[in-house]
């Protein structure tokens, strides 16, 4: 009897695990566990159980089809695998056990090993297979060859059938319906923008590859078009498996094969592609330096970031950060959305985590904390690593980093007002020129500034500057010039990179004004 574990992997297209199990027409006991310390972590987020639950309950309608079910268990992860292990072995099977290797928080890898170590002891399998690209060793130069190597590999075909036989167990399960019930506080939601499961994932894919891929190298960082769908909308399903990463990868180079006599669509399905070597890269880091996700990157930074108590000022500040009440439109429209949607595209994240960071002087462990409870996609990897970058605490032998202008983005993001009206009532009728100028204010409910932006920015930024080049001296100094020489050479190529990838971007931005204007 093949145990298959899934995990954060909730597919059985391209899968790793659920190829190997199913092979030679085995028995197999597909499963899930709802572990209690799931809903006990400090960054779980209601908007992403309820997608968890979906996908596992297109999981179970999918195993059905191919004549299984999912099997889902509810209990401490350890001692469920155990339990069922025994009651098998009790049963005259000899259990071994699937499942894909993850990035984990602390307890996901103590977790781990101790069912591995269960396995060794009871001298039976266990195969660990990969549903990301992660190296056992992180090595730069090493990971983008290999990385690129398994993403053009053959993907695994999903099963036609699996063979489940009757079985029971003593250990705590339940059916998804009884899910549903259970937990029914995470159903309660008044409209769902990104239902979860992997025929989800798969339409979304497609939709994306059709048509709405067109413009994406452009539109990703138009909050507004982004929420209207530019977007690919895949980051919760990559999150949670549903799709694979290389199953994305190669419809996305296919389509792009397919268009090559369009030189734009080729771009812009360049640049996605980009984008998701960039989120794959972020799985690798948290992988090989599991600390990052709660420690600041370089240890001088622990005299002005730390996840301390906050005083009642600050307190202050960061309530109306989460609010979005915090008087600078875009900032404002951008927590808003992510309040009422569990999502936001990354340029506002940035800019978001640099407001509350840089201009409001708060640790990034708060910000990084609110994310990951609203975000549908919340990722540690991503999110944690992001939000120490954009503090200003990653990249220290960078003579600068940045710091994004709220005002400025609403200028060249939102021209039009189209976001900043969906998202605050309060400014609707007001023109960008007067909002701007803040003619609003004692006339509308929507408040003044909290902060003197460039002020804070003067201040607060000296500061981080200065960390940085403690950093940066102390790297000089323990690693030597020819270290630092051969990062700025990088350094200066990826600048390249980005400014020629700028100005294409812009030329595209003038295009489109025009068009939009002539109509």
């Amino acid at each position: 009897m093949n145990i298959l574990w899934f995990r954060r992997d909730l597919r059985l297209s391209d899968n790793e695990s659920v190829f190997k199990a199913v092979a030679n027409n085995a028995e197999v006991l597909p499963c899930f566990i709802i572990d209690p310390w799931f809903f006990e972590w400090k960054d779980v987020g209601k908007a992403r159980v309820r997608f968890l639950f979906e996908c596992l309950e297109n999981l179970d309608v999918n195993l059905q089809e191919i004549g299984s079910k999912l099997f889902i268990f509810e209990g401490n992860s350890v001692d469920v695998i155990q339990n069922i292990t025994k009651e098998l072995i009790q049963k005259s099977y000899q259990p071994k056990l699937y499942f894909n290797r993850d990035v984990q928080v602390e307890y996901g890898v103590t977790r781990d090993k101790l069912i591995i170590d269960f396995y060794q002891q009871q001298n039976l399998e266990c195969y660990i297979g990969l549903s990301n690209f992660i190296q056992p060793q992180e090595c730069r130069e090493e990971w983008f060859n290999e990385y690129y190597t398994y993403q053009r590999n053959s993907l695994y075909p999903a099963p036609t059938d699996i063979n489940t036989p009757k079985i029971s167990f003593k250990s705590p399960q339940l059916t998804v319906k009884e899910l549903k019930q259970k937990y029914s506080v995470f159903w309660e939601t008044d409209k769902i923008y990104f239902p979860g499961g992997e025929t989800e994932a798969t339409a979304v894919l497609n939709s994306f590859l059709s048509s709405r891929f067109k413009g994406y190298h452009w539109k990703v960082s138009r909050p507004w078009m982004a929420q209207k769908r530019a977007t690919s909308h895949l980051s919760p399903h990559l999150a949670f498996g549903t799709v694979s990463t290389r199953m994305v990868y190669q419809k996305t180079k296919k389509r792009a094969e397919e268009l090559e006599k369009q030189p734009k669509a080729g771009f812009s399905l360049k640049a996605f592609r980009d984008r998701l070597r960039w989120h794959d890269s972020f799985t690798q880091r948290l992988y090989s330096h599991p600390e990052i996700a709660y420690t600041n990157r370089f240890p001088e930074f622990d005299e002005y970031y730390q996840p301390d108590e906050l005083t009642p000022e600050k307190q202050e500040l960061f309530e109306a950060w989460c609010e979005g009440m915090t008087g600078f439109p875009m900032v404002d429209a951008s927590m808003r959305q992510l309040k009422r949607m569990g999502w936001m595209n990354f340029r506002m994240r940035a800019m978001c985590a640099t407001f509350l960071t840089i201009n409001c002087g708060i640790s990034w462990h708060h910000g990084a904390k609110h994310f990951m409870n609203c975000l549908v996609d919340g990722d540690l990897a991503i999110n944690n690593w992001q939000w120490q970058m954009q503090a200003g605490i990653t990249n220290p032998l960078s003579d600068t980093f940045r710091i994004y202008n709220p005002t400025k983005n609403l200028q060249d993001k939102d021209p039009e007002l189209n976001f900043i009206y969906h998202w605050i009532e309060e400014l609707r009728g007001y023109s960008l020129p007067e909002i701007i100028a803040g003619e609003y204010i004692n006339y509308s409910y929507y408040p003044q500034p909290i902060v003197d932006w460039s002020q804070t920015r003067k201040v607060n930024g000296k500061i981080v500057s200065n960390l940085r080049k403690k950093v940066k001296a102390r790297l000089i100094s323990e690693k030597g010039e020819e270290y630092y020489n051969a990062t700025a050479t990088k350094r200066t190529v990826e600048k390249y990179r980005e400014s020629k990838d700028r100005q294409y971007r812009e030329a595209q931005d003038k295009q489109a004004k025009i068009l939009n204007e002539n109509g």
